[in-house]
């Protein structure tokens, strides 16, 4: 973490290498009594440029409904996963640009990767990088995108999805919700 100093003349400030003994009274001169950190948060994995991301759930085609990329953004909130997709889901308006990635889109390289219905075409997987670890979900094995995922899993994208999020719910000690949202 870095430091930015608002006052062109201030010096740089070192990086923080702990949250531990965060002291900012230097930074802003004369506040030595009245400056303190109150808390240090992560950044929201909803909000955070999918370029600085660690980890991504990607929505693709597959996925067949905005109301299931809804779904998907919820189980990545869950596990600390920003949500991205292909150019398809950006056309059809299910998720805007900025989460678009691909070669028109934002290059990723998390350490973890989730395609849910990617099929991974040229475009798409140029943007990719070189992440970690990579888990395709998708009904079709010889999609190129389930051949680049350490783990490929052939079943339907919105299933998984709607079991991921039922098995969450329930990790959390939250009444497991089916697709239809009833919580029974």
């Amino acid at each position: 973490i870095y430091l930015v100093a608002a006052q062109p003349a201030a010096p740089p400030l070192p990086p923080i290498e702990s949250h531990a003994n965060l002291d900012l009274s230097s930074a802003v001169p004369g506040t030595a009594d009245t400056l303190r950190t109150t808390a240090l948060h992560d950044p929201d994995p909803a909000s955070i440029d999918l370029e600085e991301a660690s980890r991504i759930v990607a929505a693709g085609i597959g996925c067949k409904e905005s109301s299931v990329v809804t779904q998907l953004g919820e189980v990545g909130a869950a596990i600390g996963a920003s949500l991205g997709a292909t150019r398809v889901i950006t056309d059809a308006g299910w998720l805007p640009f900025e989460r678009q990635i691909g070669t028109t889109g934002a290059i990723v390289s998390p350490d973890l990767y989730l395609a849910f219905g990617v099929s991974g075409a040229v475009q798409h997987l140029s943007g990719i990088g070189r992440p970690d670890h990579v888990i395709a979900v998708n009904t079709d094995a010889g999609a190129p995108m389930m051949k680049f995922a350490d783990l490929a899993i052939c079943a339907d994208a919105p299933e998984t999805i709607a079991a991921l999020a039922r098995r969450l719910a329930t990790a959390e000690g939250a009444a497991p919700r089916h697709e239809d949202g009833d919580p029974t």
